[in-house]
């Protein structure tokens, strides 16, 4: 994991991280995946007790007959940018964190390094929220790589963080619901 707190690099990742957000929201499949994924009000959110609940990420909720009309609206290019544009200068540092080699049990450990870094963030009172389109959009990993001074490395997450207000959080199935036996 590296930290970074340089206000001109914050900003070149904000700028990256739009780009790749760009290409992610061109992309039918991925946007398919995400609407599936979010959970639009209360009802729903503790229904199937996953997903991304709306609140978390400070967006309204609204019903679900709405929310099929209202999210091409109001989930666009545009408002993605200026969100990120918004929200960027005001995060104090980004981590960034990265697998010594590309195989499953790297990726666990990389996975067990956020989480180590999420619990103290946690204790801290410090928030954070994922960044990740760089490291979702193939095209975008390796200029992401050079940018931050890790040549060859794969990034696998980027994470924002600083103080912030609370909000609520997404709701998540008992691990036996999840786990086979």
């Amino acid at each position: 994991m590296r930290i970074f707190t340089e206000r001109a690099m914050i900003d070149r990742i904000r700028d990256t991280v739009i780009d790749a957000n760009r290409a992610q929201m061109q992309d039918q499949a991925f946007i398919a995946e995400l609407r599936a994924w979010i959970r639009f009000n209360e009802r729903s959110a503790l229904a199937t007790r996953d997903g991304l609940f709306a609140a978390c990420s400070g967006n309204a909720t609204v019903p679900d007959w709405l929310a099929g009309a209202l999210f091409p609206i109001v989930f666009t290019i545009e408002s993605e940018t200026k969100k990120y544009r918004e929200q960027m200068p005001s995060t104090p540092g980004v981590a960034v964190f990265t697998a010594a080699s590309e195989d499953p049990a790297h990726w666990m450990r990389t996975g067990r390094a956020y989480q180590r870094f999420a619990l103290q963030a946690a204790a801290l009172g410090i928030k954070h929220a994922f960044i990740n389109q760089p490291a979702e959009v193939p095209a975008s990993r390796a200029p992401l790589a050079d940018l931050l001074g890790m040549p060859g490395k794969r990034v696998d997450l980027l994470v924002r963080f600083g103080y912030a207000p609370d909000l609520p959080f997404s709701l998540r199935r008992p691990t036996e619901a999840v786990l086979r036996a």
